[in-house]
Protein backbone atom coordinates (compact mmCIF):
# COMPACT_ATOMS: atom_id res chain seq x y z
CA UNK A 1 0.00 0.00 0.00
CA UNK A 2 2.77 2.46 1.03
CA UNK A 3 3.56 3.35 -3.23
CA UNK A 4 -0.24 3.99 -3.76
CA UNK A 5 -0.20 6.00 -0.62
CA UNK A 6 2.97 7.84 -1.54
CA UNK A 7 0.96 8.58 -5.30
CA UNK A 8 -1.54 10.09 -3.42
CA UNK A 9 0.45 12.32 -1.69
CA UNK A 10 1.95 13.51 -4.81
CA UNK A 11 -0.99 14.33 -6.61
CA UNK A 12 -2.47 16.68 -4.05
CA UNK A 13 -1.73 20.45 -4.45
CA UNK A 14 -2.10 22.25 -1.56
CA UNK A 15 -4.36 25.40 -2.56
CA UNK A 16 -4.03 28.51 0.57
CA UNK A 17 -6.53 31.07 -0.02
CA UNK A 18 -4.69 34.45 0.91
CA UNK A 19 -6.39 36.86 -1.56
CA UNK A 20 -9.84 38.57 0.82
CA UNK A 21 -9.78 41.85 2.19
CA UNK A 22 -10.12 40.65 6.15
CA UNK A 23 -12.63 43.48 6.16
CA UNK A 24 -13.78 42.45 10.03
CA UNK A 25 -10.18 43.23 11.29
CA UNK A 26 -10.90 47.26 9.99
CA UNK A 27 -8.13 49.37 10.03
CA UNK A 28 -5.19 46.40 10.56
CA UNK A 29 -6.37 44.40 7.51
CA UNK A 30 -6.01 47.81 5.00
CA UNK A 31 -2.46 47.34 5.66
CA UNK A 32 -1.78 43.85 5.49
CA UNK A 33 -2.87 40.74 4.52
CA UNK A 34 -5.00 38.59 7.35
CA UNK A 35 -2.60 35.61 6.64
CA UNK A 36 0.59 37.94 7.12
CA UNK A 37 -0.32 38.70 10.90
CA UNK A 38 2.06 37.62 13.01
CA UNK A 39 0.34 35.44 16.11
CA UNK A 40 1.92 35.85 19.52
CA UNK A 41 1.14 32.60 20.85
CA UNK A 42 2.70 30.80 17.56
CA UNK A 43 6.11 32.56 18.31
CA UNK A 44 5.24 35.44 16.31
CA UNK A 45 5.00 33.39 12.93
CA UNK A 46 2.66 34.44 10.42
CA UNK A 47 -1.24 32.40 9.97
CA UNK A 48 0.79 31.82 6.38
CA UNK A 49 4.04 30.66 7.60
CA UNK A 50 2.62 28.03 10.12
CA UNK A 51 0.16 26.58 7.64
CA UNK A 52 2.82 26.34 5.11
CA UNK A 53 5.33 24.77 7.60
CA UNK A 54 2.89 22.47 8.61
CA UNK A 55 2.22 21.01 4.84
CA UNK A 56 5.93 20.69 4.47
CA UNK A 57 6.71 18.70 7.18
CA UNK A 58 3.58 16.22 5.60
CA UNK A 59 5.62 15.62 2.84
CA UNK A 60 2.85 18.01 0.28
CA UNK A 61 5.83 18.95 -2.68
CA UNK A 62 2.90 21.38 -4.29
CA UNK A 63 1.29 24.14 -2.21
CA UNK A 64 -0.54 27.28 -4.08
CA UNK A 65 -0.81 30.65 -2.26
CA UNK A 66 -3.37 32.43 -3.72
CA UNK A 67 -2.97 36.25 -3.49
CA UNK A 68 -5.11 39.50 -4.01
CA UNK A 69 -5.55 42.22 -1.39
CA UNK A 70 -2.24 43.91 -0.59
CA UNK A 71 -0.97 40.70 -3.17
CA UNK A 72 2.43 42.20 -3.35
CA UNK A 73 3.18 41.41 0.22
CA UNK A 74 2.14 38.00 -0.24
CA UNK A 75 4.93 38.20 -2.73
CA UNK A 76 7.40 39.42 -0.60
CA UNK A 77 6.83 36.88 2.34
CA UNK A 78 6.99 34.05 0.18
CA UNK A 79 9.96 35.47 -2.06
CA UNK A 80 11.71 35.69 1.66
CA UNK A 81 10.81 32.06 2.58
CA UNK A 82 12.36 30.76 -0.59
CA UNK A 83 15.67 32.70 -0.10
CA UNK A 84 16.14 31.39 3.67
CA UNK A 85 14.52 27.85 2.86
CA UNK A 86 16.11 26.84 -0.92
CA UNK A 87 14.08 23.21 -1.00
CA UNK A 88 10.68 25.60 -1.02
CA UNK A 89 11.71 26.90 -4.62
CA UNK A 90 9.96 24.37 -6.22
CA UNK A 91 7.51 23.60 -4.06
CA UNK A 92 5.97 26.49 -3.46
CA UNK A 93 3.97 28.77 -6.23
CA UNK A 94 1.44 32.32 -6.10
CA UNK A 95 -1.21 32.81 -8.12
CA UNK A 96 -2.56 36.36 -8.70
CA UNK A 97 -6.06 36.18 -8.75
CA UNK A 98 -6.65 39.88 -10.24
CA UNK A 99 -9.59 41.17 -9.52
CA UNK A 100 -11.35 38.27 -8.74
CA UNK A 101 -11.02 38.13 -5.47
CA UNK A 102 -13.35 41.22 -5.14
CA UNK A 103 -16.12 38.78 -5.89
CA UNK A 104 -15.48 36.35 -3.12
CA UNK A 105 -13.45 33.44 -2.23
CA UNK A 106 -15.19 30.82 -4.90
CA UNK A 107 -13.89 33.17 -7.89
CA UNK A 108 -10.26 33.54 -5.94
CA UNK A 109 -9.95 30.12 -5.98
CA UNK A 110 -10.73 29.47 -9.61
CA UNK A 111 -8.05 31.59 -10.44
CA UNK A 112 -5.82 28.23 -9.92
CA UNK A 113 -7.43 27.23 -13.96
CA UNK A 114 -5.31 29.54 -15.05
CA UNK A 115 -2.09 28.05 -13.84
CA UNK A 116 -1.18 24.62 -16.18
CA UNK A 117 1.34 23.64 -13.51
CA UNK A 118 -1.31 23.38 -10.79
CA UNK A 119 -4.60 22.94 -12.85
CA UNK A 120 -4.07 19.70 -14.41
CA UNK A 121 -6.53 16.37 -14.99
CA UNK A 122 -3.62 14.13 -12.31
CA UNK A 123 -3.62 16.58 -9.83
CA UNK A 124 -6.40 17.10 -6.79
CA UNK A 125 -6.87 19.98 -4.96
CA UNK A 126 -6.88 20.61 -1.35
CA UNK A 127 -8.78 23.71 -0.43
CA UNK A 128 -7.79 25.89 3.04
CA UNK A 129 -8.73 29.17 4.20
CA UNK A 130 -5.15 31.11 4.77
CA UNK A 131 -6.96 32.63 7.78
CA UNK A 132 -7.51 29.98 9.86
CA UNK A 133 -5.11 27.92 12.32
CA UNK A 134 -5.00 24.45 11.97
CA UNK A 135 -3.26 22.01 14.11
CA UNK A 136 -0.37 20.24 13.24
CA UNK A 137 -2.47 16.56 14.55
CA UNK A 138 -5.41 17.97 12.45
CA UNK A 139 -3.98 18.43 9.10
CA UNK A 140 -2.15 15.26 9.42
CA UNK A 141 -5.16 13.34 10.41
CA UNK A 142 -6.79 14.89 7.15
CA UNK A 143 -3.85 13.84 4.57
CA UNK A 144 -3.64 10.24 6.20
CA UNK A 145 -7.81 9.61 5.65
CA UNK A 146 -7.41 10.83 2.15
CA UNK A 147 -4.67 9.02 1.36
CA UNK A 148 -6.09 5.99 3.08
CA UNK A 149 -9.71 6.47 0.97
CA UNK A 150 -7.45 6.65 -2.52
CA UNK A 151 -10.78 5.03 -4.22
CA UNK A 152 -12.92 7.35 -2.99
CA UNK A 153 -11.12 10.66 -3.59
CA UNK A 154 -10.22 10.36 -7.82
CA UNK A 155 -14.75 9.83 -7.74
CA UNK A 156 -16.06 12.17 -4.94
CA UNK A 157 -15.46 15.79 -3.85
CA UNK A 158 -14.92 15.36 -0.41
CA UNK A 159 -15.93 18.02 2.88
CA UNK A 160 -14.99 16.78 6.34
CA UNK A 161 -16.83 17.34 9.27
CA UNK A 162 -16.51 16.73 13.43
CA UNK A 163 -19.56 15.31 15.59
CA UNK A 164 -18.88 17.57 18.27
CA UNK A 165 -21.35 18.78 21.52
CA UNK A 166 -22.21 22.25 21.59
CA UNK A 167 -21.20 23.10 24.90
CA UNK A 168 -17.29 22.34 23.79
CA UNK A 169 -17.80 24.87 21.00
CA UNK A 170 -19.52 27.68 23.18
CA UNK A 171 -16.94 27.01 25.71
CA UNK A 172 -14.04 27.61 22.99
CA UNK A 173 -15.63 30.65 21.66
CA UNK A 174 -17.48 31.94 25.41
CA UNK A 175 -15.74 35.35 24.83
CA UNK A 176 -16.98 36.33 21.76
CA UNK A 177 -20.74 34.88 21.88
CA UNK A 178 -21.12 37.23 24.75
CA UNK A 179 -20.55 39.97 22.48
CA UNK A 180 -21.52 39.10 19.18
CA UNK A 181 -23.19 36.36 16.86
CA UNK A 182 -20.31 33.42 16.40
CA UNK A 183 -21.60 31.66 12.97
CA UNK A 184 -20.41 28.45 12.34
CA UNK A 185 -21.07 25.66 8.96
CA UNK A 186 -22.90 22.91 10.21
CA UNK A 187 -23.69 19.97 7.32
CA UNK A 188 -26.75 17.63 7.29
CA UNK A 189 -25.88 14.07 5.57
CA UNK A 190 -27.14 11.18 4.25
CA UNK A 191 -25.77 7.66 3.80
CA UNK A 192 -26.22 5.31 0.98
CA UNK A 193 -24.39 2.13 0.45
CA UNK A 194 -22.16 2.36 2.95
CA UNK A 195 -20.94 6.17 1.96
CA UNK A 196 -21.91 9.17 3.59
CA UNK A 197 -22.99 12.14 1.06
CA UNK A 198 -23.46 15.82 2.02
CA UNK A 199 -26.69 16.91 1.79
CA UNK A 200 -26.08 20.69 2.55
CA UNK A 201 -23.98 23.10 4.20
CA UNK A 202 -25.43 26.02 6.03
CA UNK A 203 -24.10 29.01 8.20
CA UNK A 204 -25.99 29.32 11.70
CA UNK A 205 -25.64 30.86 15.13
CA UNK A 206 -24.00 28.86 17.57
CA UNK A 207 -25.92 30.76 19.92
CA UNK A 208 -29.32 28.80 18.78
CA UNK A 209 -28.10 25.56 20.21
CA UNK A 210 -29.00 23.90 23.09
CA UNK A 211 -25.92 23.11 25.18
CA UNK A 212 -26.47 19.41 25.01
CA UNK A 213 -26.90 18.81 20.95
CA UNK A 214 -24.25 17.27 18.96
CA UNK A 215 -23.52 19.15 15.90
CA UNK A 216 -21.75 18.38 12.52
CA UNK A 217 -19.48 20.91 12.25
CA UNK A 218 -17.65 21.54 8.87
CA UNK A 219 -13.74 21.64 9.08
CA UNK A 220 -13.15 24.46 6.58
CA UNK A 221 -10.80 22.32 3.96
CA UNK A 222 -12.47 20.90 0.78
CA UNK A 223 -11.01 18.35 -1.45
CA UNK A 224 -11.63 18.55 -5.45
CA UNK A 225 -10.43 17.09 -8.39
CA UNK A 226 -10.34 17.92 -12.09
CA UNK A 227 -13.86 17.60 -12.93
CA UNK A 228 -15.80 19.68 -9.85
CA UNK A 229 -13.14 22.13 -10.80
CA UNK A 230 -14.39 22.14 -14.47
CA UNK A 231 -18.01 22.09 -13.76
CA UNK A 232 -17.12 25.17 -11.05
CA UNK A 233 -15.56 26.88 -13.65
CA UNK A 234 -18.65 26.56 -16.38
CA UNK A 235 -21.27 28.14 -14.19
CA UNK A 236 -18.70 31.35 -13.18
CA UNK A 237 -20.83 34.06 -13.85
CA UNK A 238 -23.65 32.13 -14.24
CA UNK A 239 -25.33 31.24 -10.90
CA UNK A 240 -25.08 33.76 -7.85
CA UNK A 241 -22.73 32.14 -5.32
CA UNK A 242 -19.43 33.80 -4.02
CA UNK A 243 -18.53 31.25 -1.81
CA UNK A 244 -17.09 27.50 -2.07
CA UNK A 245 -20.04 26.14 0.30
CA UNK A 246 -22.44 28.00 -1.85
CA UNK A 247 -21.29 26.33 -5.06
CA UNK A 248 -21.60 23.22 -3.13
CA UNK A 249 -24.99 23.46 -2.20
CA UNK A 250 -25.90 24.47 -5.34
CA UNK A 251 -23.88 21.03 -6.99
CA UNK A 252 -25.96 19.22 -4.82
CA UNK A 253 -29.29 20.41 -5.56
CA UNK A 254 -28.20 19.64 -9.18
CA UNK A 255 -27.16 15.99 -8.69
CA UNK A 256 -23.65 16.27 -7.41
CA UNK A 257 -22.64 13.47 -5.23
CA UNK A 258 -20.48 14.73 -2.03
CA UNK A 259 -18.46 12.74 0.12
CA UNK A 260 -18.89 13.89 4.19
CA UNK A 261 -15.85 12.31 6.05
CA UNK A 262 -15.92 12.79 9.83
CA UNK A 263 -12.76 13.55 11.56
CA UNK A 264 -11.91 12.80 15.37
CA UNK A 265 -13.35 15.90 17.29
CA UNK A 266 -9.94 15.97 19.43
CA UNK A 267 -8.46 17.70 16.63
CA UNK A 268 -8.95 21.74 16.52
CA UNK A 269 -8.31 24.45 14.57
CA UNK A 270 -9.35 28.08 15.24
CA UNK A 271 -11.36 30.70 12.56
CA UNK A 272 -9.58 34.43 12.98
CA UNK A 273 -12.41 36.21 11.75
CA UNK A 274 -11.83 39.28 14.36
CA UNK A 275 -9.51 40.37 16.79
CA UNK A 276 -11.87 39.04 19.19
CA UNK A 277 -11.01 35.21 17.46
CA UNK A 278 -7.66 36.27 17.60
CA UNK A 279 -7.60 37.06 21.33
CA UNK A 280 -9.39 34.13 22.07
CA UNK A 281 -7.04 31.60 20.41
CA UNK A 282 -3.72 33.51 22.12
CA UNK A 283 -5.52 32.93 25.32
CA UNK A 284 -6.65 28.73 24.26
CA UNK A 285 -3.15 28.91 22.82
CA UNK A 286 -1.43 29.45 25.94
CA UNK A 287 -3.48 27.56 28.79
CA UNK A 288 -2.88 24.81 26.34
CA UNK A 289 0.86 24.99 25.82
CA UNK A 290 0.98 25.38 29.81
CA UNK A 291 -1.28 22.45 30.62
CA UNK A 292 1.55 20.59 28.37
CA UNK A 293 4.22 22.10 30.35
CA UNK A 294 3.17 20.77 33.42
CA UNK A 295 2.30 17.05 31.78
CA UNK A 296 6.13 16.86 30.57
CA UNK A 297 6.83 17.97 34.46
CA UNK A 298 5.04 15.71 35.91
CA UNK A 299 6.23 12.50 33.47
CA UNK A 300 9.70 13.69 33.89
CA UNK A 301 9.36 13.15 37.56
Amino acid sequence: MLPLKNEIRSKISIIILCAGEGTRFKEITQNIPKPLLKIKSLNNSTILHHTINNFIKLGINQIAVIKGHLGYQIDEFISSLKKTKKYLTARLLIIDSGIDYKLGPLYSFLSITKNNMIFKKSNLFLVIPGDTIFEFSLLNELIITLMNNSNLIQEYPIIFYRKIKVNILKEKHNKIIQKSPKFISIIQIERKNSKTFLRAIQQEDLRVFQDIEFIRQAIPVFLFNFKIVSEFLKLKGKVSVNTIWEIINYMINNGEKIIAVEIDNRFEFYDIDSKLDLSNYNIKKKKMDNRNSDITQICSK
